[in-house]
């Protein structure tokens, strides 16, 4: 009985989640505010010609570590093979985003507002 109480939470959590990032995306489109998300941003990092990447091989995973600084933002990526663990942005030393992949806070697709 607890399984199934478990996973009916986990998919109110997962619902709710996906409801607020509904709501999010379209309060942001009303209002044209620029927005990304944490796997897009990840994206125009792993990508972005200035980004400068270090590799690293520990315990037999491959990490990368990746450090952009843009027209004022500041962004850091860590990834372990295709995994985002870590992303970072700041703007003008504000901090925009903090995720974490161990913790629920943004989810990958979830909005972030960006400043104009």
């Amino acid at each position: 009985m607890k399984r199934h109480s478990k996973k009916i939470k986990h998919k109110a959590k997962t619902t709710l989640n996906k409801i607020k990032t509904n709501i999010k995306e379209t309060l942001f489109d009303i209002a044209d505010i620029p927005a990304t998300s944490v796997q897009q941003l990840a994206d125009f990092i792993q990508h972005h010609p200035d980004t400068k990447v270090t590799k690293k091989q520990m315990l037999g995973i491959s990490y990368a570590f990746y450090s952009l600084e843009t027209e004022g933002y500041h962004y850091y990526l860590e990834t372990n093979e295709s995994k985002i663990l870590q992303l970072d942005g700041y703007y003008e030393n504000k901090k925009m985003v903090s995720y974490r992949s161990y913790r629920d806070y943004y989810q990958l697709n979830t909005p972030i507002k960006f400043p104009n």
